[in-house]
């Protein structure tokens, strides 16, 4: 039988060889089988199960001893049975699993280390590269990242520190100033700007000596106010083109030198009034058609023929003449006119004092306000008449002043037709016409109007109010083109004229 054979048997049996003889394996099986019937002495030690099964392995290839059935059955393994002798010592040469991956983590670190040096190095490199620069106008490589400091000592740059000097100019310590004077892609670096910068590659750097520090002082401060100016020789409109914004003188006293100096630390801005002719972009062919003394009986009148004709103009009311006929000044904003100011009582302003000429434009625009909701700054004087006095007593209620360069003569009451002749003559882009609302018979006016409309329209022209008229111009300020511009936050208006 075979060894399994034996296994599965309940009694053992010996087998005669050829020879009548027993094999020399079954001849040891008495003397085993009667070694395992020998019953165990009173204080030997039970075996266990693991014990007992260790000892059959050892045993294994041997002459199973011969056991009755319920003791061989009692001692059957639960396990699998015990795998040959060629199978146990090629189990023994294997590598247990434990062995076979221990070596795995190491060679993972060993590679995650190199990565991180490798990493860690070139970002070192990376850091530590050379950069393209311009230095004082010549091309040089400079380390990525390095201060004014760093370019100076590796561009090899020879500079000179200011001076520590009085509030007069004095020398009070050489070489107390500041160390260097910077400039990069020509922005002025200096206090903060300089010691945080840091290069970064393609920069133009200049470097130069460093300037002197004026030591600490007391400063007492003054402010000085602009003049106004007028420019511009000629033009229909006047208007602030430039505001005047006060300056400012310290008078210091050194705390070291105990020298005393006055300093401009800011001059003042003048304000500039702009004599001009308006000069639409493109020669656009624009003209502003504008009616004085209103609002009166021809008001409607005239509104009903350009609306005839998809024509607005320009209105300059007087102040009390709007609060007599609030509804005739409303109802030009209404078709789409402009209204403007014709000062309140018509009076040469020229002949009145501050006080009374800020009276007539400031309660004119109030009146024109409470009519009509509008707000304006812009006004005709009465009869033209307004100067560089004029507006320096204006105190700056007024942003522009609009006179004319077509007249109309209608005040003369010439007819209707040399009404429209004088309108229509030596006409081209930005014209301004005038003709009259209110103050006496206007009859010939209105009679006159559709032809002058007619006419120009047929040479191309476009009739615009005077706010329109300025924005087509961009020379003009936006803010002065919008008829209602004031005087901004800061600025402050002048006492005195220019010399």
């Amino acid at each position: 039988m075979t060894n399994m054979d034996h296994r599965n048997s309940n009694t053992r049996h010996s087998v005669p060889t050829p020879g009548g003889r027993r094999s020399a394996r079954h001849a040891e099986t008495p003397r085993h089988a009667g070694a395992a019937h020998k019953a165990p002495k009173p204080h030997a030690r039970a075996q266990s199960p693991a014990h007992t099964s260790h000892h059959a392995a050892i045993s294994q290839g041997a002459v199973h001893a011969y056991r009755p059935a319920a003791e061989a059955q009692a001692h059957k393994p639960a396990a699998q049975a015990p795998k040959p002798a060629a199978a146990r010592m090629l189990s023994a040469r294997r590598p247990s699993k434990l062995n076979s991956t221990s070596s795995t983590p190491q060679g993972a670190i060993i590679v995650v280390a190199l990565l991180a040096l490798a990493v860690l190095g070139g970002f070192v490199f990376w850091s530590n590269r050379k950069v393209d620069i311009t230095l004082n106008g010549k091309a040089t490589e400079v380390r990525i990242g390095s201060t004014l400091e760093d370019v100076i000592s590796e561009g090899d740059v020879q500079v000179k520190p200011g001076n520590l000097v009085s509030v007069s100019g004095n020398v009070l310590e050489e070489g107390k100033g500041s160390a260097y004077s910077a400039k990069v892609n020509d922005a002025d670096m200096s206090g903060q700007d300089a010691g945080s910068f840091h290069v970064q590659g393609g920069e133009k750097i200049e470097i130069g000596d460093g300037s002197d520090k004026i030591e600490d002082y007391d400063a007492t401060e003054e402010t000085t106010q602009p003049k106004l100016r007028m420019e511009g020789g000629a033009g229909a409109i006047a208007y602030v083109k430039q505001w005047g914004m006060p300056g400012k003188v310290e008078t210091r006293t050194g705390k070291q030198s105990g020298e005393t100096a006055t300093v401009t630390v800011s001059d003042p801005q003048d304000c500039v009034i702009y004599l001009h002719n308006v000069k639409p972009d493109n020669d656009r062919k624009i003209v502003a058609l504008t009616f004085d003394d209103g609002p009166s009986t021809y008001t409607k009148q005239y509104l009903d023929i350009l609306n005839q004709y998809g024509a607005h103009a320009t209105f300059f009311n007087l102040g009390n003449s709007v609060k007599n006929m609030p509804d005739a000044s409303r109802a030009i904003v209404e078709q789409g006119s402009q209204v403007a100011s014709h000062t309140t009582s018509h009076k040469d302003l020229a002949t009145l004092d501050a006080a009374g000429l800020q009276s007539e434009l400031s309660t004119a625009f109030q009146a024109i306000q409470d009519a009509d909701g509008v707000t304006t700054t812009i006004f005709r004087p009465p009869y033209g008449s307004y100067n560089i006095k004029c507006w320096l007593s204006s105190g700056g209620i007024a942003s522009a002043s609009i006179i004319w360069n077509i007249d109309s003569v209608d005040w003369k009451r010439p007819g209707a037709d040399a009404i429209v002749q004088s309108c229509t003559t030596n006409v081209k882009p930005g014209s301004i016409i005038l003709m009259h609302d209110g103050g006496g018979n206007r009859d010939q006016d209105v009679e006159a109007l559709p032809t002058i409309i007619k006419t120009l329209q047929d040479q191309g022209y476009e009739f615009v109010t005077i706010d329109e008229l300025m924005q087509s111009d961009s020379s003009i300020p936006a803010d002065i083109a919008t008829g209602s511009a004031t005087m901004p936050e800061g600025a402050v208006w002048p006492t005195e004229i220019a010399s």
